[in-house]
C-alpha cells in the first residue's frame, strides 16, 4: 500500500465521519442541538402586552397572571405554575 492510497483512505474516513456526525446531530437526534430559549409564557399561553399578563389559549381552571411577578422569579416557580395548569414552560421546565 502506497502513501497516496493511505492518504486517500484517511481523508475518506475523515469525510465520512464528519458527514455521519453532522447527519446524526442535525437529522437523527436534533433535540441535542436545539436549545430552548426561555419564553415569556407557558406553552399554549400568550402574552397580552396591554395587560402585561400571560393568558391561556385553552380551557383551564387557571387565570391570567403576570409572568414578572415577584413570586415567579425562579425557573422552578414558573415550572410549578405551568405544571399546575396542565402545561409546560419552555426554558424553565426540565
Amino acid at each position: 500500500m502506497s502513501y497516496s492510497d493511505l492518504a486517500v483512505a484517511i481523508i475518506a474516513t475523515a469525510i465520512f465521519t464528519v458527514a455521519f456526525l453532522a447527519i446524526y446531530k442535525y437529522l437523527i437526534n436534533p433535540q441535542k442541538v436545539l436549545t430552548l430559549a426561555k419564553s415569556q409564557c407557558p406553552d399554549r399561553w400568550s402574552y397580552n402586552s396591554l395587560t402585561k399578563q400571560c393568558e391561556p389559549q385553552y380551557q383551564t381552571h387557571c387565570t391570567a397572571f403576570d409572568p414578572n411577578a415577584t413570586t415567579l422569579q425562579t425557573a422552578s416557580a414558573k415550572c410549578n405554575v405551568a405544571q399546575s395548569c396542565g402545561t409546560s414552560w419552555p426554558g424553565n421546565c426540565p
